[in-house]
Order: structure tokens, then sequence, then C-alpha cells
């Protein structure tokens, strides 16, 4: 799972530099946004402080970094100074897209492996570097949506088609409403723990019992409970922090893998078993916990 390319793509980011993302189809990261299918319509600041999560906490970011900045040039002494902060304080505020002309965009990205598709629309701001006609006019865009969503990590075959349905739904929110996005992977969480087969009236006393069994998996899912919590519940959860609840996530999830591959190498082991003496050996072959898998799979 690559955290700096979410990262990177979580804020407004400029149109000509927006990286390649892992394609949905086929896995690769190779998927490219198309520039010259992007169609925009013209909307107010106003209309995006309600629609837009990301766009309302980037302008109040904005409001108190110039609120600080003006102060501290109040603070200053003399004329000159306090003159030049306010000109570069006005110039900084007049190049910044997030004050330019505000839109609504929708586009196509393809993959340059498999050559198959997918749509994206969100937001694209607009500014003006400079003055007059020597102004360059500068575009950055916040994809909201992806159809069909693109996995935030690979989601494996052998895991149950349960937990992908809720983790899907937490990668698709988590673009535009990272508390949802947060309360989806609780629900992801929960439908692991019912299908390791523990008992529980609640999410942390189902955490608990698999702890019985599963201590190393038990330990990363506590923490990942107070994330969905908080999104469920509250709203102070960012997108770093579900990044690396996804990444934790990942790890757990690796345990079907790992089954699976006991599972295939179990032909190998009774191989070299029976040709070298399975009398000598001392060791139990077995699983580290009896857990029944899901045979369903996405």
């Amino acid at each position: 799972m690559d955290i700096e390319l979410w990262k990177r793509i979580s804020g407004f980011v400029d149109l000509n530099s927006y990286p390649e993302l892992p394609c949905p189809h086929c896995n690769n990261t190779s998927l490219k946004l198309e520039t010259e299918s992007i169609q925009t319509r013209s909307t107010t600041e106003e209309s995006l402080l309600l629609s837009s999560r990301k766009f309302r906490s980037e302008k109040e970011t904005r409001r108190v970094k110039l609120e600080a900045s003006q102060e501290m040039i109040r603070e200053s002494g003399g004329f000159w100074l306090p003159l030049l902060g306010a000109i570069a304080t006005v110039y900084s505020a007049h190049v910044d897209p997030i004050n330019g002309d505000t839109y609504l965009f929708n586009s196509f990205l393809s993959c340059s492996q498999c050559k198959k598709s997918i749509t994206a629309s969100g937001v694209l701001l607009e500014s003006s570097k400079g003055f007059g006609e020597n102004a360059i006019r500068e575009k950055q865009i916040k994809i909201d949506h992806f159809s069909p969503t693109i996995p935030i990590f690979p989601l494996s075959k052998n895991m149950p088609k349960e937990i992908g349905e809720e983790l899907f739904d937490a990668f698709k929110h988590f673009h535009f409403d990272p508390p949802s996005s947060a309360s989806k992977l609780r629900r992801a969480i929960e439908k692991f723990c019912v299908d390791m087969k523990v008992e529980g009236s609640n999410l942390n006393r189902m955490i608990q019992n698999l702890a019985k069994t599963r201590p190393e998996e038990a330990s990363y899912l506590e923490p990942l409970k107070l994330v969905g919590n908080e999104g469920t519940h509250k709203s102070d959860v960012t997108e770093l922090d579900l990044l690396y609840a996804f990444q934790m996530f990942q790890f757990v999830l690796e345990l079907y893998d790992r089954n699976a591959r006991f599972d295939e190498l179990k032909g190998v082991y009774d191989k070299l078993a029976l040709r070298f003496g399975k009398d000598k050996l001392q060791l139990e072959h077995k699983q580290a916990a009896p857990e029944a898998l899901n045979n369903q799979v996405l």
C-alpha cells in the first residue's frame, strides 16, 4: 500500500501533475488522468462550502494562516515591513487557487496496461499567477468520486466477499467523507470477527475474545476500532488517520493468504514427511488456530 500516493491526492493537486493510480481492473499503477476529457461547469464558492468537505477545510486553513500573517505584520515595527508584508499577503491570496474560480468537473482515467477506463468527478479550482496579459492560469483538482472504486490496497481473492464489500465502501468514501469511510472500516472489522467465529455482543468484546486465539491480529484491530468509533459517532477523522488504519487492516487481512498458503503446502509437507520418515517428526503440522474460512470470495 502506497501511503504517499494516497496522501498526495487527498487534497487539491495541480492538474498537469496528477499521479498515476492503481487500476481497479488490472491492479497495475498505470491509471492516468485524461486531461483532454475534462468537462467543467461553473459553481459558486458558497455551494462548495456546503458540499465539499475538502474545499471547506482548505478555506479554513487559509483563513487561519492569513489571520496569523496579518497579526505578525501588525506586531512588527516600522513602516515598510508591514507595507511589504501586506502586499505579499494580498498577492499570495490572489494567486492561491482556493480563492480563484470554482468548477465542478468530470473526466476519464485510462489504464496504459489493460486499456480500460474509469470515470472521475470532483472540484476544479482555477486562478491567475501574475497580473494582466502575462498572467498564467493555474488549475488544481480534487477528485471526490471514482467509478468503479479504486482499491486503496489490493483485496485478496482469499478474503470473504462480505469484508471486501465493506472495504470497497470505505475506499469510496475516503475521498469525500473520511468519517463515513472510518465507519465503513469498522463494519469490515466486524465482518472479520464474525468470520473468525468469535463471540461477543459488541465489537470490543469480539476483539477481546479474538485475542485468545489471534493475539497479534486482535492487537491491531483494537486501535482500528477506535478510529471506526470516531467516524461513527463524531467527525475528527482525517485522511491520514484512515491511511494508517487501512495499512494496519491490510496486515490483519493477510491472514487469509497465509492460511491459503498453508493449505497449498500441505501436500508438499506430506510428501517430504513420508519420504524421510514421518515418525521422526516431533512437531504437529497444524495452523496456529482453527479458523473456518468463508468459501465466498471476491
